[in-house]
């Protein structure tokens, strides 16, 4: 058997035990939260977020919602604003134009947060809808000592393999931060302490980048000494729009930049590794490396369902397959530019 193989299988395993750990805290405390919700041009998918935000099951006096309308288009002002004006713990505030100097969403987020009164700041999207028990499955994972809580998404209606990308994401998410180097996290459910934000000087390092504000975040707080853990309890579910997968797809995984340097090493050395297993593979008839590897993929899977109570599809064991060099090619893709930030 090759080395290299036999070391990236014992790898992907290493991975699958990262993702078992748990963050749950022994002494669970009824925090208070602001909710985090930057919205530009979503009136199609306001009604069912105001609806899950309607049916979260967590005490008014202990949480806040602010939604900041990105300098919408459509009717999204008029929408959230009359929402807002329906709850006594819900603001609203309106950006008329774009910011120049915080790109993408961070100027929309930064005024939520400078309005925000709690300490920790929970984070979603307008076209989310969280689910009842959303705030408070993250009393458990919050202790005095943690800054970050990383948590996962699912898409609605999705396919097949794109479900299965999606549970990827949340195995990265789950394995990196359970192995101690998290990597990256999901601006639609995610909470971050305040004080913690605020010590990283907020999007002030990061303001020029037009996305990503959820993982360089997460990098400028990975290298304080805020504890960052991960709540797999509650998937904040997100419709899907194939028209905007192509582009979506280039954004996720085209942050190579975004990454450390160590991050960024380790990224070409697995590119070069599945480049390697189909010569192993198919110029040298070395069979023995795919079993090798795909046991290793399988172990890492099967700690995935097991962690997130995922239901089992046999098709994912193709998928397990395929979705590297879907990987890389979206990944290049990428750092290619040429994207598209919704609209």
């Amino acid at each position: 058997m090759d080395i290299f193989v036999f070391l990236f299988s014992l790898f992907l395993i290493i991975l699958g035990m990262g993702i078992l750990r748990s963050w749950k805290t022994s002494e669970v405390k009824e925090l208070n939260y602001s909710i985090i919700i930057a919205c530009r041009n979503e009136e199609q998918n306001l009604p069912k977020l105001f609806n899950s935000l309607k049916k979260l099951g967590y005490p008014n006096v202990n949480f806040e919602i602010i939604i900041v309308d990105d300098a919408s288009a459509d009717n999204s002002a008029n929408m959230v604003k009359a929402f807002c004006e329906e709850l006594p713990n819900a603001r609203f505030f309106q950006i008329n134009e774009k910011s120049k100097e915080y790109l993408g969403k961070k100027a929309a987020l930064k005024l939520a947060i400078d309005q925000a009164k709690f300490e920790i700041l929970l984070f979603t999207d307008a076209d989310c809808f969280p689910q009842p028990n959303w705030i408070s499955s993250y009393n458990n994972y919050f202790t005095d000592k943690t800054g970050f809580v990383v948590g996962s998404y699912e898409e609605i209606n999705a396919g097949s393999f794109r479900r299965f990308c999606n549970q990827i994401s949340s195995a990265i998410y789950a394995s990196t931060i359970g192995l101690g180097f998290p990597f990256s996290a999901a601006g639609g459910n995610m909470a971050v302490r305040k004080e913690a934000f605020k010590q990283v000087e907020g999007y002030e390092k990061i303001k020029h980048n037009i996305a990503g504000d959820d993982k360089q975040l997460l990098n400028l707080i990975k290298k304080t000494d805020w504890e960052i853990r991960y709540n797999p309890e509650v998937l904040v579910s997100t419709v899907t729009n194939s028209l905007d997968s192509h582009h979506r797809d280039k954004r996720k995984y085209g942050k190579f930049g975004m990454s450390s340097p160590l991050f960024q090493l380790f990224s070409i050395l697995i590119f070069l590794f599945y480049l390697y297993l189909p010569y192993k593979i198919f110029f040298m008839k070395e069979w023995q490396n795919f079993l090798s590897y795909f046991l290793g993929a399988i172990l890492f899977w099967f700690a995935n369902i097991v962690k997130h109570k995922y239901q089992f599809a046999p098709i994912d064991l193709i998928f397990i397959v395929i979705y590297p060099y879907y990987l890389i090619y979206y990944s290049i893709m990428g750092l290619l530019g040429n994207w598209k930030w919704k609209n």
